[in-house]
């Protein structure tokens, strides 16, 4: 499931930073955190595949010049039918009945808003100050919280969970709910402290309420509870002097994590960690099929920190020669900079590794991104030591991946691993930084334990939780290659994660699938103990490929993460064997990382040979164990990118570029002869069997 985050103009950068990174910080194990503009919220098919939907802090008139009519008809008819929203600043004046903004001022704002999830009126600024663009006006006030409106039942439960009954959060031009006890359905979760009132009146402001909306609930909040103030620039002049906003906000920032984690719950959004006490911090280990890891420092506070990268080999002389071309990138200061990272090369696993400092740099999109420069520990003569790499033995990767590959094939994928416990995204690492990744080898892997920006379809991005195996791999494919066709690619690898269980002996049976275009399924039983209802199908893995030219050749990029042993969000690999092993009387073996990793590896450059190698025929030769793999012959789908929608029916793939082969089909379900259409994806990431662009053939 998605959750959306409103990007389109009138937008903060920094309201929609904080926004993007609080949520996947607290809840990226479950949930891609995803922006989405105007354009998408009104064209994209995202209803039925998001938990919520955010607007955050910015301007309240750009957002209703850009989103009004069919767009509002659309996101009120999604939270009706259960959906959920939230409204930050900007977004609860905004998704109020009626907006009173700085009355007799330059600034003043009235009238009347069409999504009205709030029935009254929001009216502010509560605390004088508010400039446009500016900090000059913020402050950190303190509210009062509804322990009992927020679920936290008696007072020595919310205790236990950490939830204080004051709270000092971030405000900058923030409303109040006017009467907003008066409203049916209407839910106040926290007021102004009368306290900290400057404005003199002794009338309860309501700071944040929840909406019951039909079927669904809408919170507004006229405070920024999501901002972090370990990510703010205290040192802003527009701050003023120590003590200031940031530095009395960092005083309470427990407080505001447990008040957050309470907003998050009461949306019905699940938490990463749910069962954490922010009052007594401690390491929660994830629940595992086959192995138990705890889960890196930081990761029950946050986003946790980046981890050395560990380099090794299947053998010294493949180390010895990748340093060398490693080091002809090396500055005089000792670093290889890219345009995405830095790194700085340690000569050994017993060399100590230095510490470095994080800094802010601006993305494209004209958002704040920490960067800093990650340590590349090479291991010249062995592999790290497990207290180096506690959650992936790489000598036991190799050993597995020698063991395996037939004695009569030369395969090399998987003879160069560079591993990091947490990293940012294995994927960016290799694709955004052209110059290093052209002086790696053909078939290097990346691989991590947890990923803090883990890389989707477009510009998708989450935090990808121990458990889930996820690597990335340098391809270089030829560009003459014309029989074989690098799209094929994403093809050959989502089918080498089901062929790597599938294809061993008395794996036969297990149900794991693909689904077009790269994607990894598996019949799952059914949660709650309803396992004899039936298994039902979802997701447990992806592939991305990302490409260059390089010369002569294609240098690909190829990401696959699959979930090996933790049950979450969906299920996992190990999961399933085990389920299939109680109704099967089997007694099937569980992966674990290392060996999952290896069969991957082995399988997809056995395919790949065959592919690029064998009689000419390019994926022909493979087409008919993919499609005993796939969830889609003779499939429905209907094509909503044509006018009037169109109603096809799924034959296969072409061969020449990887197109969806579809027939059109009358009322009865009947093949329409002579309207056939080739189908693409068309980017979006909401499903990939809606929205497709159509070609007639």
């Amino acid at each position: 499931m998605n959750i959306l985050v409103y990007s389109g103009e009138g937008t903060s950068r920094t309201s929609l930073a904080h926004t993007v990174r609080s949520l996947r910080s607290l809840v990226g194990q479950h949930y891609d955190v995803m922006k989405i503009d105007s354009k998408g919220l009104a064209t994209e098919p995202w209803e039925e595949s998001t938990a919520l939907l955010v607007i955050p802090g910015g301007r309240d008139i750009p957002y209703t010049r850009d989103l009004h009519g069919p767009v509002i008809e659309k996101i009120q008819e999604y939270v009706r039918a259960g959906g959920k929203f939230w409204g930050i600043c900007a977004g609860a004046y905004f998704a109020s009945d009626r907006i009173v903004f700085e009355v007799g001022t330059p600034l003043e704002v009235q009238g009347n808003r069409e999504l009205k999830f709030f029935g009254g009126e929001c009216r502010g600024v509560v605390y004088p100050g508010f400039v446009y663009d500016s900090e000059q006006g913020a402050i950190a006030v303190e509210v009062r919280v509804n322990k009992e409106a927020l679920g936290a039942g008696t007072e020595a439960a919310a205790a236990k969970d950490g939830l204080a009954e004051r709270t000092r959060v971030y405000f900058n031009g923030g409303g109040f709910f006017v009467d907003a006890e008066r409203y049916p359905g209407t839910e106040v979760l926290a007021w102004y402290d009368d306290d900290s009132n400057e404005g003199g009146d002794s009338t309860r402001k309501a700071a944040m309420v929840a909406c019951q909306v039909g079927q669904g609930l809408a919170l507004l909040t006229g405070v920024h509870p999501e901002y972090d103030a370990a990510h703010l620039d205290a040192a802003n002049p527009e701050y003023g002097p120590l003590p200031n906003v940031v530095s009395r906000l960092l005083e309470k920032d427990r407080e505001r994590v447990s008040l957050l984690r309470s907003l998050i719950m009461k949306l019905g959004i699940k938490l990463t960690h749910p069962n954490i006490s922010t009052t007594a911090p401690q390491t929660a280990p994830v629940e595992d099929d086959a192995v138990n890891p705890e889960l890196p420092p930081g990761a029950i506070q946050g986003i946790p920190d980046v981890t050395p990268l560990y380099l090794a080999s299947l053998h010294p002389s493949y180390t010895a020669e990748l340093t060398r071309s490693l080091r002809s990138l090396v500055t005089a200061e000792g670093l290889i900079k890219e345009p995405n990272d830095t790194f700085q090369l340690i000569a050994s696993p017993q060399q100590s590794v230095p510490v470095h400092t994080s800094t802010l740099s601006e993305t494209a999109e004209g958002e704040s991104e920490e960067k800093i420069i990650k340590n590349l520990v090479l291991c010249p003569d062995d592999v790290p030591s497990p207290t180096q790499t506690p959650h992936f033995a790489m000598g036991d990767f190799f050993r597995h991946l020698q063991h395996i590959r037939p004695p009569s094939k030369d395969l090399h994928f998987g003879n160069w691993l560079m591993y990091g416990q947490v990293v940012s995204s294995t994927q960016t690492m290799l694709d955004k930084n052209f110059a290093f990744c052209q002086h790696l080898p053909n078939g290097f892997v990346c691989n991590a334990t947890t990923q803090v920006a883990g890389r989707g379809r477009g510009r998708n991005s989450w935090i990808s939780p121990p458990g889930c195996l996820q690597f990335s791999m340098v391809l270089r494919h030829p560009v003459q290659a014309r029989h074989a066709s690098a799209v094929f690619v994403q093809y050959l690898v989502a089918l080498a994660v089901v062929e790597s269980v599938c294809s061993l002996p008395g794996y036969e049976d297990v149900p794991l699938r693909l689904k077009w275009p790269n994607d990894i399924y598996a019949d799952a039983p059914l949660e709650g103990g309803q396992e004899q209802a039936g298994p039902k199908m979802v997701k447990i893995g992806g592939v991305l490929v990302n490409s260059n030219f390089s010369g002569s050749e294609f240098l690909l990029v190829i990401g696959c993460g699959v979930n090996t042993t933790n049950p979450n969000p969906t299920t996992s690999i190990n999961h399933i064997i085990r389920y299939h092993n109680k109704v099967t009387g089997k007694n099937l073996g569980l992966f674990t990382q290392e060996t999952l990793l290896a069969h991957i590896l082995v399988k997809l450059e056995e395919m790949y040979g065959l592919f690029l190698h064998g009689n000419g025929t390019g994926f022909a030769q493979l087409e008919h164990t993919y499609y005993r793999r796939w969830l889609h012959s003779n499939a429905f789908v209907t094509l909503t990118t044509m006018t009037p929608h169109r109603k096809v029916r799924i034959q296969g793939i072409t061969l020449d570029y990887g197109l969806l082969r579809t027939v059109a089909v009358d009322e009865q379900g009947r093949d329409v002869e002579g309207e056939e259409y080739r189908l693409q994806p068309d980017g979006n990431s909401f499903d990939m069997l809606k929205g497709l662009i159509s070609t007639k053939a």
